[in-house]
Formats: C-alpha cells, structure tokens, sequence
C-alpha cells in the first residue's frame, strides 16, 4: 500500500490508520525519489499530494485501487483530482472520482463532527 503526502489532514492519518490494520504502508511525496516505481508496486494507492494530477499512467499498474482524494480548482474553474481519472481508468481495477468520491464522504463526516460538537456545547 503507498499513501502519497504526508500532510497532518490526510497523509499521515491514513498512513498510521492502514497500519493500526497491519497494513505494509509505504509514505511517499512529491519529493520522493522514483516515486512512480514506488507507486506501480502498490495494491492500494492513496493520494493526497495536493497537486493536480500528479498521478499518471507512469504511475499505475494493471488492478491497482486508486483512492484520490485530492481536489484542485483549475484555471478554468474545474475540478481534478491528484490523479489523472482518463489514464487511470483505463489501467486501475477501481478508481474515486472527483468531484464525487472520497471528498462526499468528508463532508459527510465533518458534518457529523459539527452536529456533535453543536449538541456537546449545549450539555
């Protein structure tokens, strides 16, 4: 399993998250050193570098999970993930989309957190 970024958000829970389940976990960045070979070994990869698609088809091998969970506002005002969909689509055995995907489960958890808190407060 590879988790690209190392960000206190996402990266590095997700990392010790995959590893209190005894996962093999390998943390990469945008500054690792052949991180594509690094990427292509992974069953599961797990994206959150913050940078638009930053994953390509260098990176993926045939059956791999991709879980993007990356968003990026482009000039245009679209939105992309961290991985580029159309390359990993055709080569991923299952991808998250973006807009759509890991993000609609945030939300969902952070609104979680926020009805608690509101309910915590008024005790």
């Amino acid at each position: 399993m590879v988790v690209i970024g190392r960000s206190l958000v996402v990266g590095k829970p997700a990392a010790m998250m995959l590893i209190s389940k005894h996962a093999t976990v390998t943390v990469c960045h945008t500054r690792t050193v052949d991180m594509p070979a690094r990427c292509r070994e992974a069953e599961i990869l797990v994206v959150s570098a913050g940078r638009p698609r930053i994953i390509g088809k260098t990176c993926l091998s045939p059956g791999q999970v991709v879980i993007d969970v990356g968003i990026n506002v482009l000039d245009d005002g679209s939105l992309c993930g961290d991985v580029d969909f159309e390359a990993a689509q055709e080569i991923a055995a299952a991808i998250t989309p973006v807009p759509g995907g890991v993000g609609t489960v945030t939300t969902s958890v952070l609104v979680k957190h926020v009805v608690e808190a509101a309910k915590n407060t008024q005790k």
